[in-house]
């Protein structure tokens, strides 16, 4: 007979039956960590286009998202009730302006789809509140790994307008561009910015050393920045400067000042190699400047026209609570074009109804994310400063959607769930059995969000 020990109780079973149910709790094990894995390779695959508009990622997650929404209603984990209010409004709204929408299979279409993200963003919280630290250190590696690999492949498409045209041609874009922006496998290129803006999250609780983690974090910056998307630099950039701003909140000068002095050090190194290898090459400097800067002046004025649009489209309507209808701007205003702002869009489409669902969506996500930084503070054995960057990242993710649609992005849903897990572990660190790992330069450490137990015992 076998005993285990369980919250200090002792429980018999025979031998046989504990070995069944251990290779059948490891077989569930690896379809799950199966199904994450393919989720995160398949993220930055967008040029496959599907029926709906739908990719290769979505058919990933539909087929197994039944069976392992069943974590979701058969365990411990319960969803934020913020976000299913936020949502409740959202989609009132959506369902309310369909039946004067002047495209309603559009508007169908649209909420069926956010419909199906919120509940994989569900689940996904909680088949990932589940996992052992060391296969959700693993997610957050390959995660890492994913973003990395596709921001080389996008500087290769900088470096070399011929890698460019070979993935243009793959993935059935106009190759003919006197001035062109990588953008890897995703169709767009603020798109492609957006996926690498957010690779910060799991490089962050990744638990790699100091040096290596700010050395790819600023190789991760120099992918982001050949695709010239100002709004994701911008969003970076106001991340970063709240998250430095609650760190010393907390306290923690000392950490800010020789973490500064470090990324400072590695930021010249490589802004030396890439000045000298710009400066030597005439075609890569005017690049630079055509991306970057050439684009600013008629990427600003294209959007206030839009704007300036929706809102004659959204006053001209008269829908002021449940706006003209989801995906409708398109029919009514400048054919074929978005909004290119979330809040805008919201507004025209959904109405004052679904504008404030968004606003209390955003304000829940960043909420929830300060109060990880205040649980750290007051609790920092659960979990390690490196928490902060959920916080930058959900501010970066606000400033993104003010200036790009990017509601639907996968990987910002994706960013959300790991925020929940790591709370939800972090709030429960006696459900948590963790798997112990070594630092990369020795002691034993916790990962992210998580507790190492040292009193858990078997027989």
């Amino acid at each position: 007979m076998a005993t285990i020990q369980l919250n200090g109780r002792s429980a018999s079973k025979p031998l046989s039956n504990a070995s069944d149910e251990a290779g059948q709790s490891s077989l569930s094990r690896r379809l799950i960590m199966l199904w994450l894995v393919g989720t995160l390779v398949l993220l930055p695959v967008d040029f496959v286009k599907l029926p709906l508009n739908t990719t290769l990622v979505d058919c990933w997650i539909i087929l197994a998202l039944p069976i392992f929404g069943l974590s979701f209603v058969r365990g411990s984990y319960t969803m934020n009730l913020s976000y299913a209010i936020a949502m409740w409004l959202i989609l009132v709204a959506s369902f309310a302006s369909t039946f004067t929408a002047p495209s309603q299979r559009s508007a169908l279409i649209d909420i069926v789809k956010e419909v199906y993200v919120y509940i994989w963003f569900v689940t996904l919280a909680a088949v990932l509140a589940k996992l052992s630290a060391r296969d959700f250190r693993r997610l957050l590696i390959i995660w890492s790994a994913v973003a990395l690999l596709h921001g080389l492949l996008m500087l290769a498409q900088f470096l070399s307008p011929e890698v460019w045209r070979l993935i243009a041609s793959i993935v059935g874009r106009s190759s003919e561009h006197d001035i062109y922006r990588p953008s890897g496998l995703f169709l767009n290129p603020n798109s492609a910015a957006a996926f690498q803006l957010l690779g910060f999250v799991p490089l962050a609780l990744a638990g790699l050393s100091r040096k290596v983690g700010m050395s790819l974090g600023v190789l991760l910056f120099l992918t982001m920045l050949t695709t010239g998307s100002m709004g994701a630099t911008i969003a970076f950039v106001s991340g970063l400067m709240v998250s430095i701003t609650a760190i010393l909140l907390i306290g923690r000068l000392g950490l800010i000042i020789k973490m500064l002095v470090q990324l400072a050090i590695i930021v010249l190194l490589l802004a030396g190699l890439s000045y000298y290898v710009v400066s030597h090459n005439q075609r890569y400097q005017e690049h630079v400047e055509r991306i970057l800067l050439g684009r600013a002046d008629r990427s600003s004025d294209s959007r206030f026209t839009l704007w300036e649009e929706g809102m004659d489209v959204y006053l001209d309507q008269g829908v002021f609570l449940f706006g003209v209808g989801p995906e409708n701007f398109r029919e009514l205003g400048a054919k074929g074009k978005t909004l290119h702002s979330d809040f805008m869009a919201f507004l025209v489409e959904r109405g004052l109804i679904g504008l404030l669902g968004l606003g209390l969506f955003a304000a829940a996500a960043v909420g929830r994310a300060a109060y990880m930084v205040l649980v750290y503070n007051k609790y920092p054995d659960r979990a390690q400063l490196t928490v902060v960057v959920f916080l930058a990242a959900m501010v970066a993710i606000a400033v993104e959607s003010l200036t790009h649609q990017i509601f639907h992005f996968r990987v910002i849903w994706l960013v959300l769930a790991f925020q929940e897990a790591v709370l939800f572990k972090m709030m429960n660190p006696a459900r948590d059995v963790t798997a112990m790992t070594r630092a990369p330069n020795g002691p034993l450490h916790n990962l992210p969000g998580l507790v190492v137990r040292s009193d858990v015992t078997g027989g």
